[in-house]
């Protein structure tokens, strides 16, 4: 019998070893630290999965931060809100028609305090978190507004702020005598009294109806068409000469007028008998015939012209003026072009000559407007205009009609004024394309299409009617209609949505959208409406023409700031709202950042780390085998024939 160490290979016993050491080594290592592998070449099969999760969780930390920071801003944003959404209550209240105050100490205050308010709107406008604008939408890096000083003021150097152009609207709607650029006149012996606009132009009064509480055949009233009386034409009031047909005792002849700023307002005389003549400012005195009545009606409407001139017409050219200075989006800022008092037309202001009230991101179309531009129906001829005065930097800049029938004949000669005439009824299906260019120089298309029955989305009714030119004209006032709605739609999407100016990934698929723009519906009236206030000063309280021009401005104030505006698109409520919505959707990504963040740290967990109690008993199961092949090893190593017997 052979002894020897050729059955039990010594070399192979000790690799065994040495690999049990490394082990051992290991598991001590995994004990300490409770991680599986010290790098990631340690990891083996388990470094995909962990590569993975770790790729993982550091986009959800990415979006968590994304998080925090819109938290941050929407916290800021919504204080803002909700003190905006105070003053505009505070601005409501301060001033109420017929509430002069003790000693009209409401008339001598609001002023002043509606400064206060509107220094506070523009320095919360101005506002900034870490140095990041929150109201100029995408631009960030610069205040959106200049200072409250400068904005009202001006910046010196003939640069005119709100101030200066309001003293020229004012003047311009006025006129050199006040009476609203509206002349009277009287000849005798006609009875008949002229009212005659000195121009072409969009200042002043506009007479927009005329009526009477008369006896038929006393007077004839003479009216054109609303908004089509040109230079030198007259609309008038005939008091008629036959004695028996003379105006009565207490009967009336009212004069109805547009305002510069959109609202209306009336002028009634009362005729009375000289024995009944008390002096009130509506009176006019019946005279012995009716050259004489026509006489006395003109010298009580210019009394009265000039009283309301200097009154609500005075009101209406303050909120005019702010609609021009403060220009919306998709409009510019606006002043009287030449010579206020005779002016015949409003010019684009440019910031060479006028402080520009809002310098963020603005888009140059908007849906207020259609995209500057008006449509207009006559008989059978439709006309799509640009809004004067025209400019390329804002609104649809060029416009074109074409037809797909020569049923319809479309004119696209003049870019800034197109039209479409229907020359017979067209047939179903027969189109109306129309083509509009954009300030950046794109172009935005739709069609209308003619349908036989009601209309949908995209078509027009063709119409019907007694007779065949009836019928066109029934056409031609359905495509008007469908034009406006065509028009809408596409400038509301040439306009797009502030939120989308300013926006955070907060999930894959998910982004937390807060731009906020500082002339935005709700604002602007608000800037506007506190300004116009702001300007306007009350030193003979107990004036009646001054307690009237209060009252005029009180009301425009109260319908500016009202709750009914909530609903609207860009109203304060409204905004507010949409940034409750990305708070919400702000919060619900975090919710889903942490439940799905917890389960990816115990799957990385899992991968990477070890139990400390199985990692031990692994030690001392090891432990033992090296012991016992320690042992093994070491006697085999000294195994002979002698140690053998």
């Amino acid at each position: 019998m052979i002894v020897n160490k050729s059955m039990f290979p010594l070399q192979t016993g000790f690799s065994i070893i040495s690999k049990m050491q490394q082990s051992m080594a290991t598991l001590q290592q995994q004990l300490g630290t409770g991680q599986k592998a010290s790098n990631l070449a340690e990891m083996g099969r388990d470094l995909p999965m962990s590569l993975s999760v770790r790729s993982r969780l550091s986009k959800i930390e990415g979006y968590s931060a994304n998080i925090d920071t819109v938290n941050l801003r929407l916290s800021f944003m919504d204080k803002t809100m909700s003190r905006f959404d105070q003053i505009e209550g505070e601005a409501r209240n301060a001033a109420i028609q017929g509430q002069y105050g003790t000693n009209n100490i409401n008339m001598a205050t609001l002023p002043d305090l509606s400064k206060a308010r509107f220094d506070e709107v523009v320095t919360m406008l101005n506002s900034d978190v870490a140095g990041r604008y929150l109201f100029g939408g995408s631009k960030t890096d610069q205040q959106p507004l200049p200072d409250t000083g400068t904005l009202l003021d001006g910046a010196g150097a003939g640069i005119a702020g709100f101030k200066t152009v309001v003293n020229e609207r004012k003047l311009a709607d006025a006129g050199t005598d006040g009476r609203g650029r509206l002349q009277t006149s009287y000849t005798a012996p006609t009875g008949v009294v002229n009212l005659t606009e000195d121009g072409v132009h969009p200042f002043g009064f506009k007479l927009s109806n005329m009526s009477g509480t008369y006896t038929a055949g006393s007077v004839t009233l003479n009216q054109k068409a609303p908004g089509t009386l040109p230079a030198g034409n007259t609309e008038s009031v005939k008091f008629e000469p036959t004695p028996v047909a003379q105006i009565s005792s207490g009967q009336t002849i009212t004069l109805g007028f547009s305002l510069p700023d959109g609202g209306t307002t009336d002028i009634t005389l009362r005729a009375v008998t000289a024995a009944e003549a008390s002096g009130a400012k509506d009176e006019f005195v019946i005279g012995a015939d009716a050259d004489a009545t026509a006489a006395n009606f003109k010298t009580t409407l210019d009394a009265r012209l000039l009283d309301v001139g200097s009154s609500t017409l005075a009101a209406s050219s303050t909120f005019a003026a702010a609609k021009n200075f403060f220009n919306a989006p998709g409009e510019p800022v606006l002043r009287v072009s030449g010579s206020p008092a005779t002016a015949t037309s409003l010019k684009v202001a440019t910031e060479a000559d006028t402080v520009m009230w809002y310098k963020g991101q603005s888009p140059a179309i908007a849906a207020d407007g259609l995209g500057r531009t008006n449509i207009s129906t006559a008989t059978d001829t439709v006309t799509l205009a640009r809004t004067q005065p025209v400019t390329p930097d804002y609104g649809f800049k060029a416009l074109s009609l074409s037809a797909s029938t020569a049923n319809i004949t479309t004119d696209s000669t003049n870019p800034d004024n197109v039209t479409v005439k229907f020359a017979a009824l067209p047939s179903a299906g027969e189109t109306v394309q129309v083509n509009l260019t954009q300030p950046d120089g794109s172009t935005r298309s739709f069609s209308l299409k003619a349908v036989a029955g009601p209309a949908g989305p995209g078509e027009f009714t063709i119409g019907s009617g007694a007779t065949p030119v009836d019928a066109i004209n029934n056409t031609a006032a359905a495509f008007s209609a469908a034009l406006k709605n065509g028009m809408s739609t596409a400038s509301a999407a040439a306009e797009g949505n502030p939120r989308q100016s300013v926006t955070a990934q907060i999930d894959d698929s998910s982004k937390a959208s807060y731009g906020m723009e500082a002339n935005e519906s709700g604002l602007l009236r608000m800037v506007r409406t506190l300004a116009s206030l702001s300007v306007e000063t009350y030193p003979n309280g107990d004036d009646p023409g001054t307690r009237v021009r209060f009252d005029e401005m009180a009301m425009r104030q109260q319908s500016e700031m009202s709750e009914a505006h909530n609903s609207e698109r860009g109203s304060i409520e409204i905004m507010t709202m949409e940034l409750s919505v990305a708070a919400s959707a702000a919060q619900s990504a975090t919710q889903r950042h942490t439940d799905y963040g917890a389960q990816l740290e115990n799957l990385l967990s899992d991968t990477e780390t070890v139990s400390k109690e199985e990692t031990a008993v692994s030690i001392l199961a090891l432990q033992t085998r090296l012991q016992a092949s320690y042992q093994v090893t070491s006697m085999v190593s000294k195994l002979s024939l002698v140690n053998f017997l």
